[in-house]
């Protein structure tokens, strides 16, 4: 009987405080709240305790699969550092992705990060037209829906959720552009005269295809000894043919994109290999170190504290006295370089084929 009395009267006085306020009631609730809180793993485990084992040698077992991959990661993570291939690399970073989960986010098309109802709906388009061979419609879709950044599918962030590739409905869109983009004049030649297009038309259309979409380009930064990443960048690109025609550069990679861009096909895998053994002194020789008192004085003298002679020997070797419009005529590929203007007031000046024909690119370097 004191037991009921005092829970019904502490109960009554929590109610009667409450008409004043919420406190007394607040207070109450959180009390019951934390006593059931602390009920729940045992009355789940009476309920079920099968079910509630199994989920804890789940865990158990997850814990330890984590544990048992990490030093694949660490080993893979390796790998990736030190690969001297393209191949090598992609394959310790797929594998990669899939013990680290990536492949999940891969598969699910939805993101915040670009609109997958509209990548969704072109490839539809694309992948109609062209089992259909409706050459007409294929025309019209890459002239009119072709674009680089369809979606935001170019947006950074879809690409560092994982080490290779990025959502796969981009991916399968990419594919079908592609393979539209072949399909039209293979098409069109098999229908010949049956095709609703001309031949003369269906070049016309994809010449402003390609001028609307744009040339891609590579564009190789300055840096000081950071040009010799170019060289790796440069050699992994040639070999899986994906090398651009039109290259720029600046400082240091005006320096590997005009020997690129002057040597043939048949030059290029010794050129790349050899480049990084080469005679590349273009601030002064080994062993004949000038002293500070001589480059402070060529500082106050001239503004430079490096001797530029060196320079020009080292690309004179290199290059040999080809001009622009020369290494075009011999290579077919385009070289851009950079020149800053003397004065303020000027702006840089792109030397090419088109601009400078005739300079020479030993001193545009």
């Amino acid at each position: 009987m004191s037991f009921v009395s005092d829970t019904l009267l502490s109960g009554g006085a929590r109610l009667h405080i409450g008409r004043g306020g919420h406190q007394g009631k607040d207070v109450g609730e959180q009390s019951c709240q934390t006593q059931r809180g602390r009920l729940d793993p045992l009355i789940r485990l009476v309920k079920d305790p099968f079910g509630v084992l199994g989920r804890g040698r789940d865990v158990d077992e997850n814990a330890q699969k984590v544990k048992d991959e990490e030093p694949r990661k660490q080993l893979l993570y390796l790998r990736m550092r030190d690969a001297e291939s393209y191949d090598d690399w992609k394959a310790a970073a797929t594998e990669l992705d899939t013990l680290e989960g990536n492949d999940a986010w891969k598969m699910e098309d939805k993101s915040s990060e670009y609109d997958a109802e509209l990548v969704k709906v072109r490839l539809g388009q694309l992948d109609e037209a062209r089992l259909n061979c409706d050459v007409k419609r294929m025309l019209f879709l890459v002239r009119t829906t072709l674009t680089r950044g369809l979606g935001g599918m170019g947006d950074l962030r879809l690409y560092k959720h994982s080490h290779v590739g990025t959502k796969k409905l981009i991916e399968r869109y990419i594919d079908s552009a592609v393979q539209t983009l072949a399909a039209i004049p293979e098409v069109a030649a098999k229908q010949g005269d049956n095709c609703p297009v001309k031949p003369y038309k269906v070049a016309e259309e994809l010449l402003r295809t390609r001028q609307s979409f744009g040339r891609t380009a590579l564009l190789l930064s300055g840096g000081g000894t950071f040009g010799m990443n170019h060289i790796g960048v440069v050699k992994c690109l040639w070999e899986l043919q994906l090398l651009p025609r039109i290259i720029s550069g600046a400082s240091a990679g005006s320096i590997v994109c005009a020997v690129l861009c002057s040597k043939t096909d048949a030059e290029i895998p010794s050129v790349l290999t050899d480049f990084c053994y080469g005679d590349l002194d273009v601030f002064e020789r080994a062993g004949a170190e000038e002293g500070v008192i001589q480059k402070v004085s060529r500082f106050l003298k001239y503004g430079s504290l490096f001797d530029i002679s060196h320079l020009q020997r080292v690309m004179r070797q290199m290059l040999g006295d080809i001009t622009f419009q020369e290494s075009y005529n011999r290579t077919r590929r385009i070289l851009n370089i950079t020149v800053s203007s003397a004065s303020v007031y000027e702006l840089p000046r792109l030397l090419n084929y088109v601009t400078a024909p005739d300079v020479m690119i030993w001193s545009a370097v």
